[in-house]
């Protein structure tokens, strides 16, 4: 008798946005930005927020100061002007830097590479889209051979063409609210800033937890899409009887995860 084919469908969450924001991800001398205090110095492109999680690596020979480990995950308790303080704790006590990175007394020819860490969960997501296209490419060449027919020259002959370069792009529904800090107005932040180096997107279709607690998710059993994301533009809708939204214009490019399949 005939077997009945049975198919498997998502299971999970369907469809979230993770995040890290634009104006988080910059190579910092590894002296003279870590004096002898509680201030490290960044660009001034820089866009951290009190709370933001960190971590720096030691880049191209780079050394980190003393009071520092690199790789350890640090929480940013107080920005001003083109200088941060870091805490391991959520709100505590800025660490106070040795000023003995570098050479102790100079710069080394590597750096000291700091960056938002790890993807942040946006809630203000009200829905999301992403088209990805290829540029068509003409390869079509001109004839090397006669015909064999009496109307090969008759009709006019097809191009060929094939696909090149791939581009992504979407656009983002944000639900505005008053919080300040939170990644869905940071996004929104984000459209005006000069540099978005460091913006960086997991677009899920579906999200599979990876049983922990708190809850992530599962990477090697979810379907999603990580790129760097730039925003583009901005368009906001106002109406007395909805939630005041945003729509936001974006690319990606350096596609890390495409569904199921790792690109990097």
């Amino acid at each position: 008798m005939p077997v009945a084919c049975s198919t498997s469908a998502l299971t999970g969450q369907d469809g979230s946005l993770y995040y890290t924001p634009a104006g988080t991800k910059f190579c910092l001398e590894d002296f003279v930005d870590f004096p002898a205090g509680a201030l490290i110095t960044v660009p001034v492109q820089a866009d951290f927020r009190v709370g933001d999680p960190v971590i720096f690596t030691e880049e191209d020979g780079g050394n980190i100061d003393g009071s520092l480990t690199a790789g350890d995950q640090y929480f940013v308790v107080a920005v001003a002007g083109t200088t941060i303080s870091v805490s391991t704790t959520i709100g505590g006590t800025a660490i106070t830097l040795a000023g003995d990175g570098g050479t102790g007394s100079a710069n080394t020819a590597g750096h000291i590479g700091i960056k938002f860490d790890p993807f942040g969960a946006v809630c203000q997501i009200q829905s999301w889209d992403l088209s990805i296209e290829r540029e068509s490419l003409d390869v079509t060449t001109l004839p090397c051979g006669v015909g064999n027919s009496a109307t090969a020259g008759k009709y006019a002959a097809f191009r060929k063409t094939q696909p090149g370069y791939a581009s992504g792009s979407g656009t983002i529904t944000v639900i505005f609210t008053d919080n300040d800090d939170a990644l869905g107005q940071r996004m929104l932040d984000n459209v005006m800033l000069s540099s978005q180096e460091g913006a960086r997107c997991r677009l899920f279709v579906n999200t599979v937890s990876n049983g922990a607690t708190p809850a992530a998710p599962d990477l090697a059993n979810s379907m999603f899409i990580e790129a760097d994301i730039s925003m583009e533009s901005m368009s906001v809708s106002v109406n007395p009887d909805d939630p005041i939204t945003a729509e936001i214009g974006y690319s990606i490019s350096n596609v890390a995860h495409l569904f199921k399949t790792d690109l990097s």
